[in-house]
């Protein structure tokens, strides 16, 4: 294969790893929309219903709030396999640069361009991702909080702290993502892992503030 026909394959193969990735993130954005609008009707009906009603209610929104996390969950696999696509394609072309004849130079920077545009705008959508997730994390948190209030005295103090974990872990998986938003290309993955474990002990916490709090109703 000549380095042309190599160049074109190549070109070929980003655009459909592109095109894949574009399909599949519509597919995953179009279940959260979804999920998403689920969880908030099912959220605003709470609010006029009964304690019986909203007991009921309460089930469906727990079942509604796992295909969102599902949802997210196939989201966010989508960008960062992209990710780690865009990202050998990122070595390559650098490599290319290195070795370009000044007549392949600057074709070569152009690719260079548009790949690494790709890459940023993935980073992008990752960090919205997950801006989201802890958005509705920070929901839940408060609902446990609403829900708390009905405990009995004795055991609402335990219940309390639970709760101040679980905001406290939110506020640094905050944190947590606004270094994400500011991390440079050689820090972006590990800052990535780092966000990505405070939101699972978010999740931890908040669980183990509602295990006390149905145990105390």
């Amino acid at each position: 294969m000549t380095p042309q026909q190599t160049k074109s394959s190549e070109n070929t193969e980003f655009e459909a790893g592109k095109k894949a990735y574009h399909e599949a993130m519509q597919k995953a954005q179009s279940q959260v929309t979804a999920a998403t609008a689920e969880v908030h009707k099912l959220r605003a009906e709470m609010k006029t219903q009964t304690a019986e009603a909203r007991d009921k209610t309460m089930e469906k929104l727990h079942e509604a709030t796992k295909q969102l996390d599902a949802a997210r969950k196939q989201e966010q696999q989508a960008i960062e396999a992209h990710l780690k696509a865009i990202h050998a394609d990122i070595v390559a072309t650098d490599a290319e640069l290195k070795h370009a004849t000044a007549a392949a130079k600057k074709a070569a920077e152009a690719r260079a361009k548009v790949v690494q545009e790709e890459y940023d705008a993935a980073k992008r959508s990752l960090v919205t991702v997950m801006d989201a997730e802890l958005a509705e994390w920070k929901t839940r948190i408060d609902e446990a909080q609403r829900m708390a209030a009905q405990v009995k005295a004795d055991v609402k103090k335990s219940v309390d702290a639970k709760i101040a974990d679980a905001h406290a872990k939110q506020e640094a998986a905050q944190k947590k993502l606004h270094a994400l938003k500011e991390a440079n290309a050689t820090a972006f993955n590990e800052v990535q892992h780092g966000v990505q474990a405070a939101i699972g002990e978010v999740k931890t916490a908040l669980e183990h503030a509602r295990a006390d709090i149905t145990k105390a109703l």
